[in-house]
């Protein structure tokens, strides 16, 4: 926002009369009213890309952030912010980075119903079906007492934002409402019938249905979920491509997870997953295609050509799979944590750490590209949400107060520990963690 310059008082008096003073004219400028100030010891930014690379993380040393109502009104040099507002609160967080919050683009928050339990599932498959006896005892509130426990568990890790694919949505949606994460629930659409619905229509039903509550939640996104393209027909699909083009839904499909999935979907279809949802119309940048690890030559020209958005989760037997090498950097993609089986922490920054410090753009920025949401969240800049968190790099780095240390802040988030470092999370400006703690 431009400065407001204004005269101190008497000074059009004296130009009225026709000539200037002895003395040259003193301005003040009016300070911008904000509603809280972060002094950090850093932030995190994202260089431009050059020649089509993922925009590369790096921090900037005393800088300062402003929020207002739900969004970063300003950021810069500290005493440069602090200058030009005037802050209702303040937070000086000396030994903390700042960096925007973490987008988990698939998880199964309904996963925790079956944390500890012994059973082996299909490590792709997620709690879709598997944990549908265990459900269908628990009351309605137990289940949305569930998944809130797992929303909250994302938030005291750093992630902000999710995409969530469980069955029984409207009251995991209830619970993302009530945790206060942004979140796309994704309805997932079968032909099994399940304590949820009975078969693909009734789920369509629900998912258009979900969609009228929520169109103007300002956290809460309604998609439709493809867990299983074996066990959905070609006519539900249509509608599906349908529904999304005519509604703006997203779609998320759980795709090409294992040699033993891809048989599956020839099987009934006569083709693979992807060469399906090309038939269908499906296939294309506003698709989210989850795991993507049984891959040959075509099916990566397809997703090359189509510009296919991809969330990448890592899992226990992805060394047997295809190398992501063939990833072009033109490709979006974000991080999940789904595809872990139910026996998981919804902890991305595990994800991250298994990448590197190239991880930490698409568990960011890139994953707001994936899901459509990178003009609002995903970095830290004017103009966008105030989706940001805090870590405490004391906890990561001791020699972090040393002014003559050189520390690399960015390798520092994908050594491990980075979870147990964040101390504050802000989700559209709203507190959500302080201190550690959850705030109701």
């Amino acid at each position: 926002m431009l400065p407001h310059w204004r005269p101190r008082r008497g000074i059009y008096d004296v130009l009225k009369r026709g000539f200037l003073p002895l003395k040259v004219a003193r301005y003040t400028r009016a300070m911008t009213p904000i509603d809280l100030l972060i002094k950090a010891h850093s932030v995190l930014q994202f260089d431009d890309s050059k020649d089509s690379a993922k925009p590369v993380p790096h921090t900037e040393h005393n800088w300062a952030l402003g929020i207002r109502d739900r969004h970063i009104v300003a950021l810069g040099p500290a005493n440069e912010v602090a200058a030009a507002h005037q802050a209702t609160a303040t937070l000086e967080l000396p030994h903390h980075l700042l960096m925007p919050g973490l987008i988990n683009a698939q998880s199964h928050a309904l996963g925790m119903i079956d944390r500890g339990s012994n059973g082996l599932y299909d490590v792709f498959a997620g709690p879709l079906g598997a944990i549908d006896n265990a459900a269908a005892t628990l009351a309605d509130e137990e289940i949305m007492a569930a998944a809130q426990l797992a929303f909250t568990e994302m938030l005291l890790a750093g992630t902000t934002t999710c995409a969530d694919m469980s069955l029984h949505t409207q009251w995991v949606a209830k619970a993302a409402e009530a945790s206060g994460i942004h979140a796309q629930i994704s309805v997932p659409v079968s032909d099994d019938n399940n304590a949820w619905t009975q078969g693909a229509q009734q789920a369509l039903d629900q998912a258009l249905a979900m969609h009228d509550t929520y169109a103007r939640h300002p956290r809460i996104g309604i998609a439709i979920g493809l867990p299983d393209l074996a066990k959905i027909d070609h006519a539900t699909l249509a509608k599906v491509a349908t529904y999304a083009l005519e509604l703006n839904l997203g779609v998320q499909v759980l795709l090409h997870q294992s040699s033993a999935h891809v048989l599956a979907i020839e099987q009934r279809h006569g083709c693979n997953g992807i060469q399906l949802l090309e038939r269908v119309g499906l296939l294309g940048p506003n698709l989210q295609a989850v795991h993507m690890n049984a891959l040959d030559d075509d099916d990566i020209a397809l997703l090359h050509h189509h510009r296919v958005a991809l969330v990448r989760c890592h899992h226990p037997f992805e060394n047997q799979m295809r190398r992501w090498d063939w990833l072009s950097p033109e490709q979006p993609l974000a991080l999940g944590t789904g595809g872990y089986g139910l026996n998981y922490y919804a902890d991305l920054f595990s994800s991250i750490e298994k990448h590197g410090s190239s991880g930490i753009y698409p568990a960011t920025l890139g994953g707001a590209q994936v899901m459509g949401l990178d003009e609002n969240i995903g970095s830290l800049a004017p103009g966008k949400l105030a989706d940001v968190i805090a870590l405490d790099l004391r906890i990561l780095d001791a020699r972090i107060h040393a002014e003559t240390a050189l520390v690399d802040l960015p390798n520092l988030l994908t050594r491990g520990r980075a979870n147990q470092a964040v101390t504050h999370v802000w989700v559209a400006g709203n507190a959500r963690v302080s201190n550690r703690q959850i705030q109701v």
